[in-house]
């Protein structure tokens, strides 16, 4: 995976192909090299926003790649402004790719989403496979790339709503029609969620599908959440998925989420999720921990921002978590910052700006009936926004508690929004906690402390409210410039987001050691764990819960088991009996 920051790239070359899209070429041999059919780049308009769009080609001889792009959006409106040698940013390729199979592939393509199709048609036809394209627009003027595809001697066929060109109706006609007339071995598909749906129930026990879907997207790099389709990250583990992955098994085809995160039918008013078996973990007396009367299969779990949904949640109980932590969550809605959001500024360094977009803890109730299914505990963060703010940190946590929460933490230490000036206000953090603890009272209520304040005076400040542990630590404070434009890359007001990562795990691990030394509640370690000795790093110096964030973007969800089991097999060989033994060990030299 490329490192994930924005390259400043020259706009060479601008075509308006359709009313409403207009192609564009840039010089990027990297790109061009490691790019393949169906993958997709960050597109920054510097100033304004970013956005995915797939990859419609590679001139691998000349170095070159276009892309389509819809006024559709903010960002996208904002390209449609720009000229030749404008300069824009890039990041990527990212996604998983189509895999081309047998000899003969029907591609389905609705609208723009021809253009990811293009690409696979282009490297087919490289291999002497037989393509025929069924390419859908509302009229002849909106058709895209129908050229390009009969150059490559593809066989294509057309089909317009009002029947200016080709068949009169819909391109799932043409499917239809072909499925039952002749051998297909594979059917390829990217346009509108419900055009892929009608090819999924025409395709279904006849022929193997693969579907391009499209979600709202922060990261592109699988670390933030923002983009699932039924516990799977659209980024990462998408944008192409087999169709019987998430045909009639997710809310493909029924809902999508907006940039806060809130459940939007495509129809009627369905935003209920497809079941989940109940998932009970198994419980190793290594790694079993109890900390304030919750008990933790093993003690690793994700750091809060990692998950947007209830089913990426249950996604990650399933692949061995502990413990499950809520994306932070106020009273109402909120919409968070505008893309770059995310950035990987070195390697397995990040820095982060998100701007705590999230729901609303009304609507987070459907998040965690879903998570619920996996039957290990659920940690909901919350926040206030709205003064005063001690009140409603407290009826935050309250409507957590009646969903289902098992433990309650408090981010009191964003650094990329105003919740950053509670960590300098101790009396304010205690007021915070005596309001929570007053509507919570037999909730394990945590507060995550950042190294950007006393993190010291903020824990016992914390305690003396009545916290019932400290989770150290969020991210570092910091501002990456792009060195061309020479402007800060994050959207967020001031360019400041949060530095996390590898270089990150020193630093926890030290104010870990400090908080333990000052107060005696459990603590959760967080911040540049990616293997087992980092987890027991963090509990020798007094940590007994670990959260993961950053390796997701490497390791995916496999890394909670796989570093459980480092955990475990390190205690084994040190015959120690439970991790517990290894809690607080630097402390007693």
């Amino acid at each position: 995976m490329p490192i994930g920051i924005p390259e400043i790239q020259e706009i060479e070359e601008i075509s308006q192909r359709t009313p409403k899209t207009k192609t564009f070429v840039f010089s990027g041999p990297k790109i061009a090299r490691e790019a393949k059919p169906g993958q997709f780049l960050m597109v920054w308009s510097p100033k304004v926003d970013e956005i995915p769009i797939a990859i419609a080609h590679c001139d691998l001889e000349k170095g070159r790649l276009e892309i389509a792009v819809s006024d559709e959006g903010e960002c996208s409106h904002s390209l449609h402004q720009k000229n030749p040698r404008d300069l824009v940013g890039l990041r990527g390729p990212y996604g998983r790719a189509f895999s081309l199979k047998g000899n003969e592939i029907c591609m389905v393509a609705g609208g723009y989403g021809v253009a990811s199709l293009r690409f696979a048609a282009e490297d087919a036809r490289k291999v002497g496979k037989k393509v025929v394209a069924l390419v859908g627009a509302k009229n002849r003027d909106h058709l895209l790339y129908v050229d390009e595809l009969k150059k490559i001697d593809c066989e294509v066929q057309v089909a317009t709503e009002d029947g200016s060109e080709g068949s009169k109706g819909l391109v799932t006609d043409l499917l239809l029609k072909e499925v039952e007339d002749r051998e297909i071995d594979q059917v390829l598909t990217c346009g509108p969620e419900l055009m892929i749906e009608r090819v999924c129930e025409i395709t279904k026990n006849k022929v193997p599908a693969q579907v391009s879907i499209e979600r709202y997207m922060k990261c592109g790099m699988g670390i933030c959440g923002a983009c699932d389709c039924g516990g799977y990250l659209v980024c990462k583990d998408g944008p192409v998925f087999n169709a019987e992955d998430v045909f009639e098994k997710t809310e493909f085809g029924r809902w999508n989420r907006d940039k806060a995160g809130a459940r939007i039918p495509f129809r009627g008013n369905d935003i209920s999720s497809a079941p989940s078996p109940i998932f009970t973990p198994r419980y190793d007396r290594f790694l079993e921990t109890n900390v304030c009367g919750i008990v933790f299969a093993n003690p690793v779990m994700n750091a809060s921002g990692t998950s947007v949904s209830g089913r990426h949640l249950y996604r990650l109980a399933v692949s061995g978590a502990g413990g499950m932590v809520t994306k932070s969550t106020c009273f109402d809605q909120r919409l968070g910052y505008n893309n770059p959001t995310v950035i990987e500024i070195a390697p397995l360094v990040y820095q982060n700006g998100v701007g705590l977009s999230n729901q609303g803890v009304k609507d987070f109730e459907l998040e965690i009936k879903d998570a619920k299914c996996a039957k290990v505990p659920l940690i909901t963060s919350v926040f206030g926004q709205t003064e005063p703010l001690p009140e409603e940190f407290g009826k935050v946590a309250s409507y957590m508690k009646q969903h289902g929460a098992d433990m309650i933490e408090l981010n009191i230490s964003c650094p990329h929004t105003k919740l950053s000036m509670c960590e300098q206000n101790p009396d304010l953090v205690k007021e915070i906690v005596r309001s929570v603890k007053k509507e919570v009272s037999t909730t394990p209520t945590f507060v995550k402390v950042s190294p950007n304040a006393d993190y010291v005076e903020l824990a016992k400040a914390a305690v003396e409210g009545g916290a019932d542990g400290i989770t150290a630590i969020n991210t570092l404070r910091f501002t990456y410039l792009e060195k061309t434009l020479n402007i800060p890359i994050l959207a967020t007001p001031d360019g400041t987001g949060g530095k996390s990562g590898k270089e990150h795990g020193p630093l926890g691990k030290r104010i870990v050691f400090e908080i333990r030394e000052e107060v005696d509640v459990p603590i959760a370690g967080s911040g540049g764990i990616f293997s087992g000795n980092d987890v027991i790093d963090y509990a020798m110096n007094g940590a007994s819960l670990f959260q993961i964030c950053s390796a997701f973007v490497t390791q995916g969800t496999a890394v909670f088991g796989n570093i459980a089991k480092e955990v475990a097999d390190y205690l084994k060989t040190n015959k120690y009996d439970n991790i517990s033994e290894v809690v607080g060990m630097a402390h007693k030299r």
